[in-house]
């Protein structure tokens, strides 16, 4: 997608980075302040969808005289994982807050993410995330391309969708 415009590479060594933020800032405009927004939408759905299996794990454990609740219970952690890996990998290469926002994922390439890579990213959100209060998200504070920590680590950028897509 950027990988062959100006500003795409980094020195000489030509290791894919993403755009240029001075060269091409369209692309992180607001970027940080949608991340925000678009979390937080993901999370009101990621705890509708969790409701939903809530009802459906009392049945079913109401059904199997117990004995299925806690495995049922225990697949709850997953929603959120599951949710972000599927939406990133797709061919929209964003959850339903990414969207709604106007951003997406990308590999540092401009291809869209892989699934495995997608899933990376989501672990590693979901594993850095709540142990450090939200803290380890300050480090896209620190980087030009507004980088967290999980998106380092995997490989990813989050940039604004282009006008033309």
């Amino acid at each position: 997608m950027f990988g062959s415009q100006s500003g795409a590479y980094s020195g000489d060594n030509k290791q894919a980075v993403g755009p240029d933020p001075v060269d091409q800032p369209e692309y992180y405009d607001g970027i940080s302040q949608k991340r925000i927004i678009a979390y937080v939408i993901d999370f009101i759905v990621c705890f509708a969808l969790g409701a939903v299996g809530v009802v459906i794990a009392a049945i079913v454990g109401v059904m199997s005289f117990g004995l299925l609740f806690a495995p049922m219970m225990a697949l709850f952690a997953l929603i959120p994982i599951v949710y972000h890996t599927v939406l990133i990998g797709s061919s929209k290469s964003a959850t339903f807050g990414m969207r709604f926002v106007g951003i997406r994922v990308y590999r540092t390439d401009g291809q869209r993410p892989e699934m495995t890579q997608a899933f990376i990213q989501s672990a590693l959100f979901f594993l850095t995330v709540p142990p450090t209060s939200f803290f380890i998200l300050l480090v896209c504070l620190f980087n030009i391309r507004r980088r967290c920590l999980h998106d380092i680590l995997a490989g990813t950028l989050v940039l604004n969708i282009p006008e033309r897509d």
